[in-house]
Formats: structure tokens, C-alpha cells, sequence
């Protein structure tokens, strides 16, 4: 019994990292905006004329905050309510990195509250030209699931678009989708965005909120920031560091 088991667990962990192999994206378009290789990083859009770009990423160590800072990245919403052991851990390394949003979502669908005070993040770093990011922990299921929104909301992609993308730009998400019906989430937000009635049934975006649009203090896991600008010191702190020897250039 005990060599079965073994067996099985084998198998298992063999088509976990088969898994990981085929479903790592190409990499080289994203050498250009990830030279550091940070974990999981993907470009999701940028405008290059304001400024403005959005970021995708996994949990990141020192090097990764340091790699963010060097591209610019002023604010970061973490989806794994992890930010006090990597973002503020590594403050150091880019002291003007600012969590607007640190809460461990889990892999039920996202609320319309929580996907509007989302947007509303998006269109105040398109309006001043900010670098933002977001995270989870591997870069694949609630990021890929957010990555794929943004396509759909703000660039008039199409689900199927927005999925082929999503899968382009992080690697290990065909795995979760065949564990947490990935697709099926992302159709429901397109019907969302359209406002017609959902067919994905439990997969559907839900109605009740289930954080506080804004808070004071998001590290505190309360929900959104309040977006506060961007300050002219953390602005000289992001620029120092990234023009410093401890980011990579």
C-alpha cells in the first residue's frame, strides 16, 4: 500500500512540474520590461507617452522590490495579504513603493464593489501617468484572473482574448484553471462588464460586497486605500533608489 501511494504522489508531482514546463510563457518580449527577471513578472499595458504602466507579478524577495523600484513602480495592490513579509520587509529597497490594497483574497469570484474601487485605482494612475503592479502569490490564479479583467474592461478585449493573453504573459495558470474553473470566472466578468445576465452560475461576479471600498490603512487588510497622491519625497525615493547600487538598473 505504502509503494502505491509513493507511486501516486510521484505521478502527481511529475504532472505538477509537467504542468509548470508547457505552461510557462515565452519570455522573450518580456525580457524587454523584466531584464531582473522578477517573479513572474508580465507588462499588462503601458503608455509611454503619460507614463502609466500596470504590472502582473508573484511574490517577490528583495531583489524583486529593488527590480520594481528600478522600473519605476510606485504602487502595488497585493492580493495574498502578504505585503508585511515582502513589501514592507524589504521597504529598504525601494522606500517609495506604496501598498494601496494588502488582503488575502481567496478564489471565490470577485464582487462589482471590489472590481469598481479596482478601476477606480486604474484610472487615477492613468490620469497622472503612475507605474502600479499587482500580485498574489505564484503570479497565476487571482492575478491572471485580474490580469484578464483589465484586458477586458480597459483595452475592449474579448474573453477569449483577454484568456489567450492572460496565458501568454504568467505561467502555471492552465494548471489552476483546471482546479478553480478559471475560464468560467473570466466569462463572467466579460458578461459583467456588458451588463447582461450572467451564465456562469457560481462562478458569476457577486453582488455583495465583501470589503470596504476604502480604508485608512491598508496594510491592515481593510480593503482599498484611499489613493493618496503621490507625494514629491516618495517620488525623489523611487528615482534615488533606482538610480542607486542596490536596484539593478
Amino acid at each position: 500500500m505504502k509503494i502505491v501511494i509513493r507511486i501516486f504522489v510521484l505521478i502527481a508531482l511529475l504532472l505538477f512540474g509537467a504542468y509548470q514546463f508547457v505552461s510557462r510563457p515565452e519570455p522573450t518580449i518580456d525580457r524587454l520590461h523584466n531584464p531582473e527577471a522578477v517573479n513572474n513578472l508580465h507588462l499588462i499595458d503601458e503608455n509611454q507617452k503619460t507614463g502609466f504602466a500596470i504590472y502582473r507579478l508573484g511574490e517577490p524577495d528583495a531583489d524583486d522590490i529593488a527590480s520594481l523600484c528600478a522600473l519605476g513602480v510606485r504602487e502595488i495592490a497585493v492580493l495574498a495579504g502578504t505585503a508585511l513579509d515582502h513589501e514592507v520587509a524589504y521597504r529598504d529597497r525601494c522606500p517609495g513603493l506604496q501598498v494601496v490594497y494588502n488582503h488575502e483574497d481567496d478564489l471565490s469570484p470577485l464582487d462589482a464593489e471590489w472590481l469598481e474601487a479596482f478601476d477606480a485605482w486604474v484610472d487615477r494612475a492613468r490620469d497622472q501617468g503612475l507605474k502600479i503592479a499587482f500580485r498574489c502569490t505564484c503570479g497565476c490564479h487571482r492575478t491572471g484572473r485580474l490580469a484578464a479583467y483589465y484586458q477586458m474592461k480597459h483595452r475592449g478585449l474579448s474573453a477569449r482574448d483577454a484568456w489567450d493573453l492572460a496565458l501568454a504573459r504568467g505561467y502555471m495558470m492552465h494548471a489552476v484553471d483546471y482546479f478553480s474553473s478559471l475560464q468560467e470566472q473570466v466569462l463572467a466578468l466579460e458578461e459583467h462588464i456588458q451588463g447582461v445576465p450572467c451564465t456562469q452560475g457560481e462562478h458569476c461576479v457577486a453582488e455583495e460586497s465583501r470589503l470596504p471600498q476604502r480604508c485608512q490603512d491598508p496594510l491592515s487588510g481593510c480593503g482599498w486605500g484611499t489613493f493618496e497622491p503621490v507625494s514629491g519625497l516618495e517620488t525623489e525615493a523611487i528615482e534615488r533608489t533606482a538610480n542607486s547600487g542596490d536596484a539593478p538598473t
